[in-house]
């Protein structure tokens, strides 16, 4: 989550860029000279002038990737220019704030050391923890892989249901070193001799294998009962997409490989076997046929639906286009619209293993035999490989999911380094002695529960880090503070642990501008920030203030922008029995008066003393006003459902577009009358600043740079 201060610099780097091209779009725009050739090279002139200071092209850009996180190449060269136009404006601004000393403010100055001690921790842990993390699970994302595991599910805390999955892993892996493989090894006793029995072609060898573990009684098979009806295998994943002890393993395995012991996730205790790592692409383009077969279908019964999808295989491959004979005969009313086309990939739109094991293998522009899914049967024809995607298009994805998923575990590691090299440490002594002074059950809502320390048990040190010692007194100072806080020994040890984590981060954060220069770069733009924003207050805001008086002229001068839109006049019953709602329809139809049955009958909370009326009502005001709009003044509508229940809606007048009086727009009076004053105002400053500072654009260079780019794109 973005810091709330630096929420607020990009609120006011908003504020500051933006509102300068909304103000005027006539001295927001330069003139387009788009018929420009390419530059061979980079100009030395400079982009901005003023009698200040010259800015390059290079400044610019990077000005742009940071305040926009994107290239600026990357979009139109009108919207390059008007941001060229806005930032040479922010410029000037900064130049004024300079030469006015705001950012020598002892107020301002304060706020962004503030700042800079709130950011520079965080800033160093996405450093050092999550940019090489998130980093790790890119490099592992150049690779799919597919794994079968075999699960000892972990079904409790309990240290002896542990251990029992512990050695059930072990078990497994004997089973493996033995010459069993992972298919046989993930099924239970009983499940392997169905499928033996099934199969009818079972050898000597084989039927001694089941007799034995029939005889031993002693195999559960995996806990993973979905994977183990597929061999124990998972399909192709990559990198981020599985709990990390997992992903750990299967990315140290090669090919064939199984761990040599359990791998402990919140799941149980793995056996994992690696069965392929391939280079990742980006997913595929197809087409399928797919012959849809009703669930618990087996055995003989599936034969016709086999020789189904034979006879559609055998008129494409006789001529007919698979197109047509998708859109035709395909059971997938999904893709069948459009000739069974559709994208697969494995990550967000994963098909079964099945259907992936044979598209990833086709070449393309081939058309597979029959295959076989829990679906059905399917014809499958391979268009093309898509690209995978590149890591300036992954990186948020990746980063948020890290966040999610790993960061806290990588911080407590991170933190945990420091706290050891700087000598964190609880005291036992103090913390039995603060405890023998409280009573466990209680919270610090109790009155009274700090009353029995003594100053030698407040001055007793509880808890220190690089020297920095804490006692028991700011312990229940601390404590004091937290109202409702629990007095048990974990609780107080969690607020023990915060505090020296909090300093862990601070110490880690000593020297971050030697070891990350850009850091510097984010505090350069909160401090323009600030002082920008004090600026605009001054020259702008302060000078928007409320004013009946201008706000009623205002309104004057412009009435016909305040208008009410269409509105409708609504009244409703609304009942939760579709019988009483039909009965009270009837009774209307017979002639009786809808406000008194709707004063009587209706059930919706507050309308009764109403009489069911919601009053005048625009076409997208609410669920109601949508619903019935359309409806004919009078017209009373057959009960039908809504929210829960069943309405009988009647609309008693139609007003058409009319004006509103100056109080009944006074609210949207007074925000136009502001945000209009405001951007005179700060057109009439950006005006003056310019003159003052003799502001020149030297539009020809960036025109250039855009059209060299293109040229290059094009190329490509």
């Amino acid at each position: 989550m973005i810091p709330y201060s630096y929420q607020k610099f990009i609120l006011l780097a908003s504020v500051v860029l933006s509102t300068v091209i909304c103000s005027n779009s006539t001295i927001a725009q330069e003139t387009n000279r788009t018929g420009a050739k390419p530059a061979a090279t980079r100009s030395n002139q400079p982009l901005i002038k003023t009698s200040k200071e010259s800015i390059a092209l290079d400044e610019f850009e990077a000005a742009y990737r940071r305040m926009n996180d994107k290239d600026p190449y990357g979009t139109t060269l009108d919207s390059l220019k008007d941001f060229l136009t806005i930032y040479a404006d922010y410029r000037l601004k900064l130049l004024e704030a300079r030469e006015l000393a705001l950012d020598q403010d002892p107020k301002i100055q304060k706020e962004i050391e503030g700042y800079r001690t709130m950011l520079a921790g965080p800033f160093v842990l996405d450093k050092e923890v999550t940019e090489p993390n998130v980093k790790k699970i890119w490099d592992r994302r150049q690779y799919e892989v597919n794994a079968s595991h075999f699960l000892a599910q972990t079904r409790s805390n309990n240290p002896a249901d542990t251990l029992k999955a512990y050695n059930r892993a072990l078990k497994a892996i004997e089973k493996l070193n033995n010459g069993e493989i992972m298919s046989e090894v993930v099924l239970s006793t009983r499940d392997y001799n169905m499928l033996t029995d099934l199969k009818k072609t079972i050898t000597k060898d084989h039927d001694d294998k089941a007799r034995n573990i029939v005889d031993s009684n002693a195999w559960e098979g995996s806990d993973d009962k979905s994977s183990s009806k597929n061999s124990g295998e998972l399909g192709y994943f990559t990198g981020g997409q599985t709990v990390r002890p997992f992903e750990d393993a299967v990315f140290k395995l090669k090919v064939g490989e199984y761990t040599k012991v359990p791998v402990r996730t919140r799941y149980g205790y793995h056996v994992i076997q690696l069965i392929d790592k391939i280079p990742r692409i980006g997913g595929l383009k197809v087409h399928h046929i797919l012959v849809n077969m009703a669930k618990g279908i087996s055995g003989p019964d599936t034969l016709k639906y086999y020789h189904k999808a034979d006879s559609l295989l055998h008129a494409i491959r006789a001529g007919a286009k698979f197109e047509t004979v998708a859109q035709q005969s395909s059971d997938d009313k999904l893709t069948a619209a459009h000739g069974g086309e559709m994208d697969i990939d494995r990550e967000m739109h994963r098909t079964q293993p099945s259907f992936d094991k044979v598209a990833y293998t086709m070449k393309d522009g081939e058309i597979s035999d029959i295959v076989k899914t829990t679906f059905g049967y399917h014809i499958i024809k391979r268009d093309a490989a898509l690209p995978a995607k590149t890591f300036d298009q992954e990186k948020d994805g990746l980063k948020k999911s890290y966040k999610q998923n790993y960061y806290n575990d990588d911080k407590v590691e991170r933190l945990a380094i420091v706290r050891k090299q700087e000598n964190a440490r609880i005291i036992d002594a103090s913390l039995n002695a603060f405890m023998s002074r409280i009573d466990s059950s209680r919270t610090t809502l109790d009155s009274g529960w700090s009353k029995k320390f003594t100053p030698g048990d407040r001055n007793l040190t509880l808890y220190e880090i690089a020297g920095k010692k804490w006692t028991i007194g700011s312990m229940v100072d601390s404590l004091a503070a937290q109202p409702g806080t629990p007095l048990t020994r974990a609780s107080v040890i969690e607020v023990i642990n915060r505090t020296l984590d909090d300093q862990a981060v601070d110490i880690l954060a000593l020297g971050v501008s030697k070891r990350f220069p850009e850091f510097e770069n984010i505090m350069a733009d909160y401090k323009n920030g600030i002082t920008l924003f004090e600026l605009e207050n001054k020259r702008i805001w302060s000078k928007v203030v409320p004013d009946s008086a201008k706000e009623r002229k205002y309104y004057e001068e412009r009435k016909a922008k305040f208008l009410w839109p269409e509105r409708v006049d609504v009244s409703e019953i609304y009942v939760y029995n579709d019988s009483i709602a039909n009965l009270l329809y009837k009774k209307i139809m017979d002639g009786a008066n809808f406000d008194t049955l709707a004063k009587h009958n209706t059930e919706r909370q507050g309308f009764k003393e109403k009489a069911g009326h919601w009053g005048l009502l625009t076409k997208d005001e609410n669920e109601m006003s949508k619903r019935v709009f359309g409806f004919n003044v009078d017209d009373v509508k057959q009960p039908f459902s809504f929210q829960a229940g069943f309405s009988i809606v009647k609309i008693n007048r139609r007003v058409p577009v009319s004006q509103k009086t100056f109080e009944e727009a006074r609210q949207e009076v007074a925000t136009q009358y502001q945000d209009d004053l405001s951007n005179d105002l700060r057109l009439e400053w950006v005006t003056e600043l310019r003159k003052k500072y003799n502001r020149q654009i030297n539009s020809k260079i960036i025109e250039d740079a855009w059209n060299q780019h293109r040229s290059a794109k094009l190329t490509d």
